[in-house]
């Protein structure tokens, strides 16, 4: 039996500087301190030489190994090399979408995966090559799901919590401008977000090194823009193939009151998008690039927001390159 699993991701070297104005947004009647504040689970993560975020993880209680934290990819993904070290039990030929094409890859059946915040049971795990992973893994959204997943850049060190409903800012939101999201197929998007003048959905990518969006923005921007230069470049997917697309700079991106400006994009046709059913609409995965030059993400998984905090300590040329609206 062929099933379907999706497992976003690519990898691009490009410049990552770009400025940010955070506007004042309304923000709902902070509530008292709940039990799920506290409850967090905190472990430390690593930025790797990919700049992608990585945490240690033990697979059917075997040694700590860096996974990436990928909140582009529904499953959960296991390198073939570490599976057969662990004389893993084989599963189903799986259709694995990816940001070139769909491919059928082999799988695994494993009993545990575990970091100091994350436990899953009874995975069916997409297995492929380490050297186009990047790590023995990847931690898909299938391990976060129904939770709030909180980011500290400055500290790197990511909280689990469990998602409570909630009608106003947790405690953990305070500071942060907050923006409402909805969920397709697991992942949060962000439907407040305008280039010129036009709606763009945005997709939340830790998996991504940089940030990539479709064609059909592209296309709207080119209307707009008749000089807008571009660069050809070349992507690599979790398979190992290649995609070729067009790398520029967006000039004013914003999203629900959070303004990113000269923010490095690259244009290609994505099949993540065919597979969200955006091919048509923009929109942007937003990758790494620009979610770690902020000191701290929330995603909100069972509330649909996330909330972003502009850094507070700058050095003088960074102070250069960020602007924040007063």
């Amino acid at each position: 039996m062929r099933r379907v699993a999706f497992g976003f991701i690519g990898s691009l070297t490009a410049a990552s500087a770009f400025l940010i104005a955070a506007s004042a947004v309304a923000q709902d009647v902070p509530q008292a301190e709940t039990s799920a504040d506290v409850a967090a689970i905190t472990e430390q993560f690593d930025i790797d030489r990919s700049d992608r975020m990585t945490v240690q993880v033990r697979v059917n209680g075997s040694e700590a190994v860096p996974f990436i934290v990928d909140t582009g990819a529904e499953r959960t993904v296991i390198a073939n090399d570490f599976a057969r070290k662990l004389a893993l039990e084989a599963g189903p030929i799986l259709t694995l979408a990816t940001i070139s094409g769909r491919y059928q890859v082999n799988s695994f059946f494993i009993d545990s995966i575990s970091t100091a915040s994350v436990n899953l049971l009874g995975i069916e795990a997409p297995g492929l090559e380490r050297s186009n992973l990047g790590a023995f893994g990847l931690l898909g959204i299938d391990s976060l799901e129904d939770s709030r997943v909180y980011l500290d850049f400055a500290q790197q060190t990511m909280d689990v919590l469990p998602s409570q409903k909630s009608r106003g800012k947790t405690k953990l939101e305070n500071g942060m401008i907050v923006v409402r999201a909805r969920r397709k197929a697991g992942r949060m998007i962000l439907s407040s977000a305008q280039i010129d003048g036009v709606k763009v959905d945005i997709i939340l990518d830790t998996g991504a090194q940089s940030s990539m969006a479709n064609l059909a923005l592209r296309d709207k921007l080119r209307r707009r823009h008749r000089n807008f230069d571009f660069i050809p470049v070349k992507l690599r997917s979790v398979t190992g193939t290649i995609l070729e697309g067009d790398y520029t700079q967006i000039r004013e991106i914003d999203i629900g009151g959070l303004t990113i400006r000269d923010m490095p994009m690259t244009f290609a046709d994505n099949y993540a998008f065919t597979a969200l059913n955006l091919d048509d609409r923009p929109a942007i995965l937003l990758g790494m690039d620009a979610l770690k030059l902020f000191d701290r993400v929330l995603i909100d998984f069972g509330n649909r927001r996330v909330g972003f905090d502009p850094p507070k300590g700058v050095t003088r040329e960074q102070k250069a390159r960020l602007a924040f609206a007063q």
